[in-house]
């Protein structure tokens, strides 16, 4: 666990004191301790004051086995085989004992060994679909003179890289190590990239602000050998195919309930302690049903609230943790927003748009003053139908047998998603239901030049490959599974990711058990939606079991920060002064008006992608 770096085939070499600059820039991923190993082209070991061509860092956050048998770099037993990871394997003691009797010797007692020996005995393909975890790894091969990269199946753990010119290759788990590096041109932007966080509040799939970073997509490894790269994808979960038509809703709560009893155990598994985040809804709830049942209540919460009532879930949480017996932590955010608001903005490397990334920040920095692993109930939404679009959309454009589950009355303002969803064409996939501003403030937030170099469809060309994968499927499904390969990796899955390590966190998500996603992908449409038009159906059912229902059955409320209506008097009109004297085209300056009213209609989106905007430029 912790902050991954490396390099590969670099001309004429790098110091020692670059890669050690990109290893530390990730110190708050893991403030354990620090490693690197080095080589030269011919194999041998660089000393520090010498050049190498192949390197490898690392920085520990000490989950497993924190002796220094477990730091990283680590090798196999003839240092064949070396490897940095970040992140966790949760079933590894499953292959240990197969291991040790293929003659595999293990010097240590954590995760992270297991998986070189797995490579030694069954080659890559093979051990990465054995891993059950969130992982991303940098494998150097010395016989094979090859660097591998991988990530796990959902994207929980990122990875990021560039190829340079000469065809070399660096990498590292964030974007700030590889500009630490000096090897990236940080004026050349990828404007697709620009257009997509403003369109949907971040980049997606390989794409990044910087032109030369891309990043690997979940469920791929990258191979790279004599400056050539190639990769792969390993695992794939299309949602709608081999659906379960006639299992009852009660044997199909009683098999998952079971999946993510185990999903839960796993997680559990640490030499630290181990907490959970609660914000009252649904999956955060049952998640901590079952690890207060899994530990005999001996687990410990944290939640975060605000002053604004309207966006104030603490008081559903308390009322979950009483009901289960478990100890509550929890905080109310009122100015410590501001206080903050610029670092946690800067800590995603470029402009991110979730104002959510605000309360999980403080959520982390809460919980970490007790723990160093947290249970977090994220993945339930895309994998069991949880938002509110989705049952707008298969109301409109669903087959006719769903359609008939959402019989009651439109209201005016469903109404209006209708109008909506027809004009965005939404026949062409769920894109673009995601974006975050009207269409009209593209022309007030670009200059004309880049509009014309920029057609509107580029930030969501992305998507369509994957929509072409379930299109025979039905809506719900195809929705699911675009969420999950979108929104899912790309959004709340580095926001938890980013806000949580900026505090050495460890965030573990059991509704992301690919058992548990391989599971759901096969779930027929009446176990996701309820009589009464309600998504989670099977969700609520398992945790009726465990929570009175009158604790949770109640409207969906998302966990954001009240941005917007921060952004006002004195604030917003220093906002608009630095934009329009701070902000760099193509962004036009007199959008300011636009994303900082002193009153009038704004977005928490729109309001802090235009701060976290200003704040990563006035870094640079």
């Amino acid at each position: 666990m912790g902050g991954i770096v490396g390099h590969v085939g670099v001309k004429p070499g790098w110091s020692y004191a670059t890669l050690e600059r990109m290893r530390d820039t990730l110190t708050h991923r893991g403030p354990d301790g620090a490693g690197m190993i080095r080589w030269r082209a011919d194999g041998r070991p660089a000393g520090d004051d010498k050049l190498s061509e192949i390197g490898l860092g690392h920085r520990q956050l000490s989950i497993m086995d924190p002796s220094e048998a477990g730091a990283q770099p680590m090798s196999n037993e003839d240092a064949s085989i070396w490897i940095t990871c970040d992140g966790a394997f949760y079933n590894f003691q499953d292959y240990r004992q197969e291991l040790e009797g293929c003659g595999h010797i293990f010097r240590s007692r954590g995760d992270t060994e297991t998986i070189l020996h797995l490579y030694e005995e069954h080659g890559l393909e093979k051990t990465l679909t054995r891993m059950n975890g969130m992982f991303a790894f940098g494998l150097w091969d010395v016989r094979k003179q090859q660097l591998i990269l991988a990530r796990d199946r959902a994207g929980k753990k990122p990875l990021y890289y560039a190829q340079l010119p000469d065809g070399s290759l660096i990498f590292a788990s964030e974007i700030k190590a590889l500009l630490a590096s000096g090897a990236i041109d940080r004026e050349w932007m990828d404007e697709t990239a620009l257009d997509q966080i403003w369109a949907l509040g971040y980049t997606a799939g390989e794409r990044t602000l910087y032109a030369q970073i891309r990043r690997l997509l979940p469920a791929h490894y990258l191979i790279w050998q004599k400056g050539r790269i190639s990769i792969h994808n390993y695992w794939d979960c299309p949602f709608g195919q081999d659906v379960w038509a006639n299992r009852s809703l009660e044997d199909l709560a009683d098999e998952l309930e079971a999946l993510l009893t185990d999903a839960i155990r796993l997680r559990l598994i640490a030499d630290v302690p181990v907490g959970l985040f609660l914000s009252g809804g649904i999956d955060s709830s049952l998640v901590a049903a079952l690890a207060a049942k899994a530990t005999g209540r001996q687990i410990q919460s944290y939640t975060i609230g605000f002053a604004d009532a309207d966006y104030d879930e603490a008081p559903f949480a308390e009322k979950i943790a009483v009901s289960l017996g478990i100890e509550n932590h929890r905080r109310v955010i009122h100015e410590d927003v501001l206080q903050y608001a610029r670092e946690i903005a800067r800590q995603y490397d470029e402009p991110f748009g979730d104002s959510s990334a605000v309360p999980t920040w403080f959520v982390s920095k809460l919980a970490r003053q007790d723990i160093t692993v947290a249970l977090t109930g994220d993945g339930g939404d895309e994998a069991f139908a949880g938002y509110d679009f989705m049952m707008q959309a298969v109301r409109i454009w669903g087959d006719g047998e769903q359609r008939l589950a959402f019989m009651r009355p439109m209201t005016p303002s469903e109404h209006l998603w209708e109008w909506k969803l027809r004009i965005a064409g939404f026949r062409r996939g769920y894109s673009s239901l995601e974006r975050r501003i009207p269409l009209r403030w593209r022309r007030l937030l670009f200059e004309p030049t880049f509009l014309q170099r920029n057609r509107l469809d580029a930030a969501f060309a992305d998507r369509w490959g994957w929509y072409e994968q379930v299109r025979s499927a039905d809506w719900m499904s195809r929705m699911q599974y675009l969420m999950f390969k979108t929104w899912s990796p790309d959004d709340f899955l580095r926001k938890v990711d980013t806000a949580s390590m900026a505090h050495s966190l460890e965030c573990r998500c059991p509704l992301l058990d690919h058992r548990v996603v391989e599971f759901a992908a096969r779930l027929p449409f009446s176990a996701k939606i309820t009589p009464g038009g309600r998504g989670k159906h099977l969700l609520r059912t398992i945790l009726a079991r465990h929570v009175p229902p009158e604790l949770f059955e109640r409207p969906k409320q998302g966990f954001v920060a009240p941005w917007e209506r921060m952004c006002r008097g004195e604030m917003a009109s220093s906002l608009r002064k630095r934009w329009r004297t701070q902000i760099r085209s193509p962004l036009r300056p007199d959008a300011a008006d636009m994303l900082f009213p002193s009153e009038g209609p704004t977005s928490n989106f729109a309001a802090w992608t235009g701060f976290a905007t200003l704040s990563l430029n006035e870094n640079l």
